[in-house]
């Protein structure tokens, strides 16, 4: 009888840890929040704006330099992509080690989110090279929890110099970028402490992470900011160490508040998937590089007129051995991309045709080109922008995600010429629940008030 009842005492401690461990999650903080360690003060809407434009621009740029390197040469930990704290539109808070005293505080790290990366990185004592004052470094001698990796680790390649190379028994790595930052460090283990939906935080153990104690031309993260958390679809970023550590299962979501001041929520495992009648699900593309999440655009609406587009139009290509096209699914930039030289002069032309008809008057902006004055009687008629994907599956971002207003004056819609691919950026996805599951390769949305999850 006391074997039954310790077995199902077990039983149910297995079944609460993995309800726990399902739960995880973290804040996702924009970077012009107030509760951004970024925050650039209060900014006029015409300086907001432009922001919103820079950070799709360059975010734009970042995808480009990676997706240029040739396919059949291509490896993932060769690519320098381009690094500017503008394409960095969120920025995550956790802690990491395990102090030697139990009840000394964890202090808050924050992370640049970046989609496009694997390696999680943050400056390290002793640093030869970092931007943040010491006090706001990691410092590993004082974490009873972080070990080195040896140099025999599968993710310690030493079949490429470039990136890593064994030192003393240790992993050590260079990661360089093309602008030309770059960061060294050691790889270790550590363990993370993140948020849980049911208050406190939660550990998560050996994870693999970068050590960085030389750092150079990161000046412009910030010093609040200690390094960069890669979140791309391989087995060595946070997503996958988060399915492999903790039960994630391949699973996370988000839900973009549209006030910017509150902060969103990242959640990993079971809580992340989207359940009902009213949730629409599309394939993630497995493409070349598996670092981005592209999915099969087949058409475009504007206030519900399809502007029918040739089947193909936003097809993934590969032009002289470099990736053209397709549609991604990203965070990191603000507004919508669309490739120059067809589908985004359509996609222009039919805003501009719609707002004619209402006699609105253009509005030069220095940055978007589909902009209009406020008529002084105001203006209501704003029109929706519909995302047709494969097998009858529709986006539809509402008008309040399509336009930006400045003050009183006029408005902009939020679309941008690209030359490389297509993108529904974080603007446009706001108060939309949004869940990746990376083991079925599905992606599956539904609008949501996402006040809730925070």
């Amino acid at each position: 009888m006391a074997g039954a009842l310790y077995n199902l005492f077990l039983a149910m401690y297995f079944l609460l840890a993995s309800s726990i461990i399902q739960s995880l999650q973290l804040r996702m903080i924009h970077r012009d929040s107030i509760l951004s360690p970024l925050y650039p003060g209060n900014l006029t809407a015409e300086e907001h704006m432009d922001r919103l434009y820079n950070y799709t621009i360059l975010r734009a740029e970042t995808i480009e330099s990676r997706m240029s390197s040739p396919v059949i040469n291509y490896n993932a930990t060769r690519i320098q992509p381009r690094l500017h704290v503008s394409f960095f539109l969120y920025v995550l808070e956790l802690a990491i080690g395990t102090p030697w005293r139990a009840q000394a505080p964890r202090q808050p790290r924050y992370l640049m989110m970046d989609t496009a990366s694997s390696l999680m990185w943050l400056q390290c004592l002793p640093c030869a090279r970092c931007w943040s004052p010491p006090h706001l470094v990691f410092d590993r001698r004082r974490s009873r929890s972080f070990a080195p990796i040896p140099c025999n680790h599968p993710l310690c390649d030493l079949r490429n110099p470039e990136v890593f190379r064994c030192v003393n028994r240790q992993c050590h790595y260079t990661y360089r970028y093309a602008d030309p930052a770059l960061t060294r460090g050691i790889l270790a283990t550590e363990t993370l402490s993140l948020g849980s939906d049911r208050g406190g935080f939660k550990l998560v153990h050996n994870f693999i992470f970068g050590c960085s104690h030389d750092n150079r031309n990161f000046n412009n993260l910030g010093t609040q900011v200690q390094g960069i958390a890669g979140f791309n679809r391989r087995s060595a970023s946070f997503l996958g160490q988060m399915n492999q550590l903790a039960q994630a299962h391949g699973k996370f979501a988000y839900c973009l508040q549209r006030e910017i001041n509150r902060p969103s929520v990242l959640k990993f495992g079971e809580h992340a998937e989207l359940r009902g009648p009213n949730v629409k699900t599309v394939p993630i593309l497995h493409l070349h590089n598996e670092i981005d999440y592209f999915v099969s655009l087949v058409d475009v609406s504007v206030a519900n007129h399809r502007i029918g587009f040739p089947p193909g139009t936003f097809r993934e290509r590969i032009e002289h051995g470099v990736i053209k096209g397709g549609f991604v699914i990203d965070s990191g930039a603000a507004a919508a991309n669309f490739n120059g030289g067809g589908p985004y002069e359509r996609v222009k032309n039919t805003f501009e045709e719609y707002f004619q008809r209402f006699g609105l008057a253009h509005h030069h902006h220095h940055r978007f080109e589909v902009c209009y004055n406020i008529p002084h009687g105001g203006f209501t008629a704003y029109p929706s922008m519909t995302f047709h994907f494969e097998n009858g599956n529709d986006f539809v971002a509402p008008p309040e995600n399509v336009v930006v207003f400045v003050e009183q004056n006029y408005f902009c819609v939020m679309i941008v010429k690209s030359n490389v691919v297509n993108t529904l950026g974080a603007h446009l996805q706001r108060n939309y629940r949004m869940s990746f599951d990376i083991q079925r390769e599905t992606f599956s949305y539904i609008p949501a008030d996402c006040g809730r999850d925070a």
